[in-house]
């Protein structure tokens, strides 16, 4: 993790991905033994989330600011994935 200052806020889950955070959480445990909290979590997924987006501004896939709701940005972000991927391989 960075040396950046961390900011407490609240953020509001489904049940079902709390549930996938402590999973997720546990299997990381389990094949590493590494403890890694929900929050760790959540941080790299939004460090993702930017990574994406400054792909997408960079013109390597469609812009995540272009999306109106969740369902979008995670239509969007898989396809940026997918594609990324793509390229890789």
């Amino acid at each position: 993790m960075s040396s950046e200052r961390l900011e407490r806020v609240q953020l509001m889950l489904s049940r079902q991905q709390s549930k996938w955070l402590d999973q997720l959480a546990q299997e990381i445990r389990e094949r590493t033994g590494a403890k890694v909290s929900r929050s760790e979590i959540t941080r790299a997924a939004l460090s993702t989330l930017t990574e994406l987006h400054r792909l997408g501004t960079a013109g390597c896939f469609d812009s995540l600011a272009t999306c109106k709701s969740s369902a979008e940005l995670t239509v969007a972000g898989v396809l940026a994935l997918r594609k990324s991927a793509q390229h890789r391989g």
